[in-house]
């Protein structure tokens, strides 16, 4: 269950501090002692890279060994040997497709074949695997070459610093954080959707350190008197011409759909113009004619900036579609702290609102709210 942000009225809306994610979200409505299809996500406590790095080049060719991948740590290689093997032997119903393992956190391509036995159910399943790995972790620790360093090619200096020493009650620290997040697999197309995303982990995460001023997360950034939490290239905000995209769902004078009017085709057909001379789109693209706006500037690799009502928080990320928008320097998404809630429409307009605001804003900055403590 993902902890929601604390609120507070401030004039009609909400302030929304960051999210706080915990990994442990589940669909209270689905049976998991029943058979099932599943992606697994467990995160190592602190986040972390103990399981391994990302090695390559996000200009590598997919497949070659210059492509981004994950080279495994001692305790990578032995969670993955190892552990991932117990699962079908403790759980002969229980079958691992597929595993992708990241420097600070592990996903798991898993089918239930067959319900599990009386009075367990897939938490059972995720909690004997983290135990498991927790224990090799420990083991790894106290074998003489996992303490000394260097003499096991694939140890990274994380590990050898993180020594989980026993509490003066003689319990160690488990290795990941508490809790994991799945995903129930149940509609047509997603078990490939879901493939692609766990394959292409390390390129996401390659480009984020390649390109860090073109793909960038700032929590607190200022616009206009107004503050933001942001994700993708902040270079937008600096492009001196702006512009709104903005229609409502029907036309005032026909009652039609805006998308079908001749008005909404000239207009679009202007808007994707002025685009492709440097012009950055702004919207939050709520409305279906906003929407082709938003899905077609995409496609054409057009500047553009999306407001959105979810917040952003130090773990979220954008779609994979919008990911790679964002990392070409194509996309910058904002969430504003402060918004209307009461209901969509409200909200939907406060947005419309803020995107104009967005245009015309001459005064940004970034605010470090680390240095005002210090």
């Amino acid at each position: 269950m993902t902890d929601k942000g604390e609120t507070d009225n401030n004039n009609g809306g909400r302030f929304r501090r960051e999210t706080i994610h915990h990994q442990h979200r589940r669909s209270f409505w689905h049976d998991y002692h029943e058979a099932g299809l599943y992606m697994l996500t467990m995160v190592i406590e602190g986040r972390q890279r103990l399981f391994g790095t990302i090695v390559g080049s996000a200009k590598g060719r997919p497949g070659s060994s210059e492509a981004p991948h994950v080279a495994l740590s001692e305790l990578g290689r032995r969670v993955l040997e190892e552990e991932v093997p117990k699962i079908h032997r403790f759980y002969p119903m229980v079958e691992v497709w597929r595993v992708a393992i990241m420097p600070d956190h592990i996903h798991l391509l898993v089918r239930v074949n067959a319900p599990l036995p009386e009075g367990k159910h897939l938490g059972h399943v995720v909690r004997g695997f983290k135990t498991g790995c927790s224990r090799a972790w420990w083991r790894w620790q106290d074998e003489p070459v996992g303490r000394l360093g260097g003499e096991t090619p694939s140890t990274t200096a994380a590990e050898v610093a993180v020594v989980p020493e026993a509490s003066p009650s003689g319990n160690r620290p488990v290795l990941y954080e508490r809790g994991y997040h799945d995903r129930i697999i149940n509609r047509p197309g997603m078990l490939e959707n879901i493939k692609r995303y766990m394959a292409e982990n390390p390129l996401r995460a390659r480009i984020r350190q390649e390109c860090p001023r073109l793909m960038e997360r700032q929590l607190h950034l200022w616009i206009a008197g107004r503050e933001y939490a942001a994700f993708g290239n902040l270079f937008l905000l600096k492009y001196p011409i702006r512009e709104q995209v903005f229609f409502h769902r029907k036309d005032k004078a026909t009652g039609q759909p805006t998308e079908l009017t001749e008005t909404y085709r000239q207009e679009y057909a202007r808007l994707l113009r002025v685009a492709e001379e440097g012009t950055v789109l702004v919207t939050p693209g709520i409305s279906k004619g906003e929407q082709k706006v938003v899905s077609d500037a995409l496609d054409a690799r057009l500047p553009l900036i999306l407001l959105q009502k979810e917040p952003i928080g130090e773990y979220w990320k954008p779609s994979q579609r919008r990911f790679y928008a964002c990392a070409a320097g194509h996309l910058l998404i904002l969430a504003p702290w402060q918004v209307d809630d009461s209901s969509d429409y409200a909200s939907f307009h406060q947005l419309n609102d803020y995107a104009s605001e967005v245009c015309s804003a001459t005064e940004m900055r970034i605010l470090n709210y680390g240095e005002l403590t210090r």
